[in-house]
């Protein structure tokens, strides 16, 4: 009984120590993984380190090439007066007031539309004593022309100005104006002279006859054109012709810069 009872405890000492040994075990592979995590969180932290170090020197080095090669000096530092220019790329008005202003001096009045206008007037001749039997009459058709144009000699620097932020110059033209209308001799039209029984030959008119009738029938020209509003399709014309001639010249001042023509 004895040895049984030695051998049984001897069992139980190996068991106990046994698992003595796995615990030990389990506890030093943890401790071993734990180390190693570690490890690499360390490691990771020191590479992010040394790139962010990297990155940080190159993007210095790239910051002082460029203020090399894009260095502006304090104008205030060497100069006795700054004169501030804040127009966009060094433009200003005045650049565009120089180009404009030169040009309109060249063309002056600027032709923007042209209105062909006939009138159609009647003389009476009075013959003797009032009498209808002895009157003549005549038809004379005047067919003219109505030149409306713009007089650029009247713009001054006042009329233009530059927006910086929407880069677009704005130039104030006077409206179209209507010239006096031409009636060539040529265009003059004489109808047959008719009249009375007894009216014979052709109406004697002298030559301050002519110039009052064909002032008169100007007149009514004028009036006819009024009643028509030509004047309106004559501003339109007038915008128009005036951007078509000065947005080149804007262009070669600035190439990004657009135009708009208004009226005063």
């Amino acid at each position: 009984m004895g040895g049984k009872d030695m051998s049984e405890n001897n069992r139980l000492n190996d068991e106990e120590f046994l698992k003595k040994v796995e615990e030990a075990a389990r506890k030093g592979a943890g401790r071993g993984k734990l180390r190693t995590m570690l490890l690499q969180a360390l490691l990771i932290l020191l590479i992010v380190a040394g790139a962010v170090y990297v990155i940080n020197r190159r993007v210095n080095a790239f910051n002082d090439k460029l203020e090399s090669v894009f260095h502006f000096e304090d104008p205030a530092e060497s100069h006795d007066l700054v004169l501030e220019n804040n127009g966009i790329l060094g433009y200003t008005a005045a650049d565009f007031e120089e180009a404009v202003l030169g040009d309109a001096q060249k063309q002056k009045k600027l032709q923007v539309l042209t209105q062909e206008v006939s009138d159609v007037s009647t003389i009476t001749e009075a013959g003797l004593l009032n009498w209808s039997v002895f009157t003549k009459n005549q038809l004379i058709t005047y067919n003219g022309t109505a030149v409306y144009t713009v007089d650029l000699s009247e713009i001054s620097s006042s009329d233009i100005s530059f927006n910086e932020a929407e880069k677009i110059v704005t130039l104030k033209i006077p409206h179209a104006k209507m010239e006096e209308i031409n009636i060539p001799e040529d265009k003059i039209q004489f109808g047959d002279t008719t009249g009375g029984l007894l009216a014979f030959g052709d109406l004697h008119m002298t030559p301050e006859d002519i110039a009052k009738v064909q002032a008169g029938a100007r007149a009514k020209m004028e009036q006819k054109l009024e009643e028509d509003h030509v004047i309106d399709q004559a501003d339109r014309f007038a915008k128009l012709a005036v951007w078509e001639l000065y947005f080149p010249i804007i262009k070669s001042v600035a190439k990004d810069v657009s135009l708009e023509v208004e009226f005063r």
